[in-house]
């Protein structure tokens, strides 16, 4: 034991002195690292434990033996010391921490000191590649060589590369080419700059190639560094040659001049550059360097168009040509043409015109003498200048001065001098020219001057008036006064004696002569005064031509002395003495003369003279005698007339006097007979005259009654009488009186009234006045109108025109005075009706209706076999209700019998004869009434035939009539369409017998292209129906069938109907370009829509309130129903409590249809109408069924039995229907089995004969009784 422990002890401390004598390495040496700039770098230094301390240097200076360095923000130690990890990292490697890293480590026990070194070298990848120190791009650059060239050197450099970078050149092929390459440090980094030497050769066009750069960071295809370009070997082309211009040929100024620069040949193409010289200038002004290069022809070509202008004269135009080769050389070829332009003179001017004004005027004065200067703007070449006279060449005084004009053109001036060769005048009013021609383009300037002499006139004459010509006083006395020559036309004025006149100065347009015309009213103040025109030009002496006036002129009063006496005359007056007319002084004495004239225009000369005229002191007289006063001197006119015979016709003036004889008041003529049309206005004027005014007119009717103005329709001013509308009672003799101070005068007119027929009686024969057949009749009209013509009259019956022989009938026409007859024989009762007799005039017409009713016997309608049939239930104390139809004229009894045995009045029968009004307003030769037969209390001996007799005293008719029980009603009949839109069609059809109970209709439809059917339901006491909202264009499978409480008839034969195929053209309510007005304002339709939002939410609240209340009912139920097998009596509803509320609503709406949810069948519909009529039975005989027997679906499914199967009715519920099912037409009373749990999704769908139902199977159904 003991050896084993020193054994132990051996081998522990062998072991710990062999490791500390082994002595501290490294398990990982520092080594060389070369990193890329702004990388993160690690040399790894790892020591094996245990050993010494450890610490890092950089060129010889220690870090110390910290792991984190301070001073050194971005070294540090890193790895697991305890392992022996002394990594050292640099983060973001800069070109200062390039240099020489030691790991040391200090000596530890007998184990030396270690020391490791690493070499950290910064690598800088290069910045950029570049050919001919041109920038590198994305597109390949070339370099251009003169082919002429002995070398062609291109240089590459890199930049920003450390250590420096090395540079191969090879070609596209891969080969490598020889070059020259220096090296230079820029800072700390290098640059490589090789040169790469090429001979020129055309086999060197078009080659590329590379230069690629090799560095220790560009290690990998995607950051290779290189750049190529393309050698493209030049030539020079051709010297430039222009076309389009001759050297000796002149350009018109304003012409267009195209010039076509061209140059052949050349690699490249040559570059065509249009330059422009200035006269004595050095400059180049480019014009245009656009041109177009044709490679198949191996031409450039660079066309100018030029507009020529003065300024274009002696200009150089010069072509260069350039490319590559030229360029590189600093050369260029060019071809020079210098342009002669001809052009000009663009003006002439006269001096002292203003070059504004079209033509000058230039006044000279006789007896003296100007010169005129002309001189032309520049002109090439040399214009020619002459001189004209109203277009005819003149000399000038001198020879032409040519001088040195703008644009190296030449300006002329030219001297002309008039008035020295002869005299002024003969140069007036015309126009002396001096006019320039450009003699190579024709071009033409003229400045103009007219010539305006100043000269006296010639003579002065007046004309206008003679001593031969009669001046009358009153005349308009025109003269004119005519200074001839000259220049300006003389000033012209007119004196009257001293007094200067008005005068109106014209001027001859030709200058020859002043025309001043004077107009003025010759007076007798004018009479032997001088007329005096006085006439100047400029400051020559005044001229004169003068006339003495002989003015002829009558008296300028007149008058008849005592002339009041002329106007209130007496009949019988003799001793009224004499008159004197007296007029003052005329020119040459007057004739006096007395007229009268009497109301019809005609002059009488039966006035006595007692004087001859008299001329004494400047007074004229003559005295006179009226004749004999009486009524017909009354408004005579009595002139006394002064006439002077110079003249044709002879000059007179008078003054005239009216003769008032003192009388009554006498009517003028007029028409004493009017027509007038009835409703028309009738005016008339009755004129009178009398003497004193006024007079005053009374008017009186046919009637005798004084007529007033009312405001109605009478208007009477005067004379004048207005009646607004005239009526019949109008018609008549009027009277009116006329009164003045000395009596009264009465006329009359009359006045007929116009006016249509007015039937005012007729006489015929109505219900109560009916006729026997085979008799006589007469039908009257009494008729009033002005005119009247009783041959006029028409005679209709049911307003088709009579003919005098109908159908047999022989009528008589008969007409006494004004009323008119209709006479008939044999009457029958076809002849009865509605007769009218009708009669026109030019100023109306008018008919009037006659009734003609014949006796007939009675006739029971049999045209309704609906009729012939009554139902009614039996044992229900029900009453059956037998119509009988009859027409008969006069009322007819009758009697009813039932198997030929008569029903007397009784509780059991009644009768009862009802008259059938169809129109009030409409008239009916025929009497319609209603027999009808009650029955009460039906029982089913009652039903048989019945017997209704109808029977008056022209005869008998009998009608029988089957009263049953109830049935199913009579298929309707006559189905058809009778109106078609878009999407609707109007639907009728005549409805059949009720079978006993008020009927419905259905209306079954379905588009061709679809098997489906829709429904309508047809409201009460319809028998036509609207189908709308149908498709466009569509045909329809259409069917109709009754209904009534019984069952349902047949479905009517299909009828097939289309919609149209066209759209309406314009909306109900139509659109327009104008600004429509909106129906409703926006206010409005905020609020309403706010408000509909308001009661959405209310009811949407009560809805889920409802639900979850009706939940909650329904679960409280499932836990309170009964568990027993048997209901009690209390649990059964009557059998006739209404149909659910929910029973028509849990299906849901199908939007494939236009009609009710629940009003679509499928395979059983036909079936309805095949199960047989059970009789109801109490509710008591049915059987209760067990609500807890199996479920067909569980309670808490609700919506599950909504994808149950139409097969439903043949599987455990079949004798029930699912609620979806049901049909408001499938006739069935339902029942409650059950308490509140029970599900009333299923209703019963079959008879009930026993009162039985053998289901077993019936939880979640109603039972329902069919009826």
């Amino acid at each position: 034991m003991a050896l084993s422990l020193l054994l132990q002890w051996f081998i522990f401390y062998s072991i710990l002195y062999l490791s500390n004598s082994q002595g501290q390495f490294y398990e990982v040496k520092p080594s060389d690292i070369s990193a890329l700039i702004g990388s993160n770098v690690t040399i790894p230094c790892i020591i094996a434990p245990p050993h010494g301390d450890v610490q890092w240097t950089k060129d010889g200076l220690a870090l110390g033996y910290d792991r984190q360095l301070p001073a050194f923000p971005l070294w540090s130690i890193i790895g697991d010391e305890n392992r022996g990890e002394f990594n050292f990292f640099i983060e973001s490697l800069k070109l200062d921490d390039e240099g020489v890293y030691a790991c040391e480590v200090s000596p530890y026990n007998d184990a030396p000191a270690l020391k490791q070194i690493a070499h950290i070298r910064t690598l800088v990848r290069p910045e950029r590649v570049q050919i001919n120190d041109r920038l590198l791009s994305n597109e390949i650059p070339i370099v251009s060589m003169r082919y002429d060239e002995p070398i062609h050197q291109i240089s590459c450099r890199v930049d920003g590369a450390r250590p420096a970078a090395q540079i191969k050149w090879i070609n596209e092929s891969g080969v490598e080419f020889p070059a020259t390459t220096r090296t230079f440090t820029q800072g700390r980094l290098f640059s490589t700059v090789s040169t790469l030497i090429l001979t020129p050769s055309l086999s060197l066009h078009k080659n590329r190639f590379t230069c690629d750069v090799r560095h220790e960071t560009l290690n990998n295809d995607s950051n290779k560094l290189r750049s190529s370009f393309d050698v493209e070997i030049t030539s020079p082309p051709s010297i430039p040659f222009i076309l389009g211009y001759p050297s000796n040929f002149y350009l018109i100024n304003g012409s267009r001049l195209t010039l076509s620069c061209q140059s052949r040949g050349g690699h490249p193409l040559g570059r065509l550059s249009w330059y422009r010289l200035e006269n004595n200038s050095e400059a180049l002004n480019l014009i245009d360097n656009s041109f177009v290069i044709f490679y198949q022809q191996n031409i450039t070509e660079n066309n100018i168009t030029m507009i020529m202008s003065p300024s274009d004269n002696n200009v150089t135009l010069s072509c260069h040509v350039t490319n590559s080769y030229l360029y590189s050389l600093g050369q260029r070829l060019q071809k020079n043409i210098t342009l002669q332009v001809a052009f000009g003179p663009s003006s002439i001017q006269i001096r002292g015109n203003k070059p504004d004004i079209n033509m000058s005027v230039t006044t000279l004065i006789e007896g003296t003498t100007r010169q005129f200067v002309c001189r032309t703007s520049s002109s090439n070449p040399r214009p020619i200048v002459v001189w004209k006279l109203d277009g005819h060449v003149i000399t000038g005084d001198i020879d032409p001065l040519e001088e040195q004009g703008e644009y190296a053109g030449k300006t002329i001036q030219l001297v002309k001098t008039i008035g020295v060769d002869k005299e002024l005048k003969e140069y007036h009013t015309k126009i002396l020219s001096c006019e320039a021609r450009n003699p190579e383009t024709g071009h033409i300037v003229v400045d103009s001057t007219r010539l305006n002499i100043i000269y006296d006139a010639t003579s002065i004459e007046m004309h206008g008036v003679t001593k031969d010509k009669i001046i009358k006083a009153g005349d308009t006395i025109i003269a004119e006064c005519i200074l001839t020559g000259g220049n300006p036309l003389g000033k012209i004025a007119w004196f009257k004696g001293d007094e200067l006149i008005r005068s109106e100065y014209i001027s001859e347009t030709r200058g020859k002569y002043a025309l001043s015309r004077v107009e003025f009213i010759a007076s007798s103040l004018d009479d032997n005064l001088p007329l005096i025109c006085k006439g100047q030009v400029a400051n020559f002496p005044e001229r004169v031509a003068s006339f003495i006036l002989n003015v002829v002129f009558l008296p300028a009063e007149m008058k008849i002395i005592n002339s009041s006496i002329l106007s209130n005359l007496f009949v019988g007056s003799d001793n009224l003495g004499e008159f004197e007319c007296r007029t003052s002084m005329s020119n040459p004495q007057a004739k006096l003369t007395i007229i009268r004239q009497s109301n019809d225009g005609l002059k009488h000369s039966d006035i006595a003279y007692n004087t001859k005229s008299t001329y004494i002191n400047g007074n004229n007289s003559i005295k006179f005698m009226l004749p004999r006063i009486d009524l017909s001197l009354h408004g005579n006119l009595l002139t006394c007339e002064a006439t002077l015979d110079i003249d044709t016709p002879p000059l007179t003036k008078q003054v005239t006097y009216v003769l008032n004889v003192n009388h009554k008041p006498h009517f003028h003529n007029f028409d004493a007979y009017a027509d007038v049309k009835e409703n028309q206005s009738f005016n008339i004027t009755l004129e009178a005259s009398a003497y004193p005014m006024p007079i005053t007119y009374t008017w009186f009717h046919p009637s005798g009654r004084q007529l007033f103005t009312d405001q109605s329709r009478i208007f009477i001013n005067q004379g004048h009488l207005s009646l607004t509308s005239v009526q019949k009672s109008d018609l008549g003799i009027y009277r009116c009186i006329a009164t003045n101070t000395y009596g009264s005068t009465e006329v009359n007119f009359t006045l007929n009234v116009l006016y249509g027929p007015i039937i005012t009686r007729t006489r015929g024969y109505s219900i109560s006045e009916a006729v026997m057949p085979g008799s006589s009749i007469t039908l009257l009209c009494v008729i009033d109108a002005n005119p009247i013509d009783l041959n006029n009259i028409r005679w209709f019956k049911n307003n088709e025109e009579l003919s005098l022989m109908n159908s047999g009938i022989q009528w008589e026409k008969r007409i006494e005075g004004n009323e008119a007859s209709l006479i008939g024989k044999s009457i029958r009762k076809e002849d009865a009706g509605q007769y009218a007799c009708e009669i026109n005039n030019q100023y109306g017409n008018n008919r009037a209706t006659i009734p003609l009713v014949v006796q007939y016997p009675p006739e029971i309608d049999r045209n309704d076999l609906s009729r012939s049939k009554a139902a009614t239930d039996s044992d229900r104390l029900l009453t059956a209700e037998l119509h009988c139809y009859i027409s008969a004229v006069p009322r007819p009894t009758v009697s009813w019998f039932k198997d030929n045995q008569p029903l007397f009045l009784s509780s059991k029968y009644r009768s009862v004869l009802n008259e059938r009004i169809i129109s009030p307003s409409s008239f009916s030769p025929k009497l319609l009434f209603d027999g009808v037969l009650y029955v009460y209390n039906v029982t089913k001996p009652d039903y048989g035939i019945y017997q209704c007799k109808a029977e008056n005293t022209l005869g008998i008719d009998i009608i029988e009539i089957t009263l049953t029980g109830l049935t199913v009603p009579d298929i309707p009949t006559q189905v058809r369409i009778t109106n078609i839109s878009h999407s609707s069609l109007l639907i009728s059809w005549i409805p059949g017998f009720d079978g006993g109970s008020r009927q419905t209709f259905q209306i079954r439809y379905r588009p061709t292209t679809n098997d489906r059917y829709s429904y309508e339901d047809v409201p009460s006491n319809e028998q036509s129906f609207n189908l709308k909202n149908l498709q466009l264009a569509s045909e329809y499978y259409i069917s109709v069938r009754a209904n009534n409480s019984y069952h349902l008839s047949e479905w009517t034969d299909e009828i097939k109907a289309s919609t149209s195929r066209y759209l309406p053209s314009s909306p109900f309510y139509p659109f327009t370009t104008s600004n429509p007005q909106p129906r409703f304002s926006f206010t409005v339709i905020v609020i309403v829509a706010v408000f509909g939002l308001f009661i959405l939410l209310i009811n949407i609240v009560l809805i889920s309130l409802f639900v979850m209340k009706r939940r909650r009912s329904n679960i409280t139920s499932d836990n309170s129903s009964t568990t027993g097998t048997n209901e009690t009596e209390a649990n059964t509803v009557d059998i006739f409590q209404p149909i659910p509320s929910n029973l028509f609503f849990d299906r849901p709406y199908s939007s494939t249809t236009n009609a009710y949810p629940f009003n679509t069948y499928q395979k059983y519909e036909e079936d309805d109408v095949k199960r047989p009529f059970v009789p109801s039975y109490s509710s008591a005989t049915l059987t209760r069924l067990t609500p807890n027997h199996n479920r067909l679906w569980p309670q808490d499914d609700i919506s599950s039995y909504l994808a149950l199967d139409t097969s439903i009715r043949t599987r455990a519920c079949s004798p029930y229907a699912a609620k979806g099912r049901f049909s408001p037409y499938d006739n069935v009373r339902l029942h409650h089995y059950s308490p509140s749990s029970v599900n009333n999704s299923l209703v019963t769908y079959k008879s009930f004969k026993d009162g039985v139902d053998n289901t077993t199977i019936t939880h979640g159904c109603i039972r329902a009784e069919l009826v």
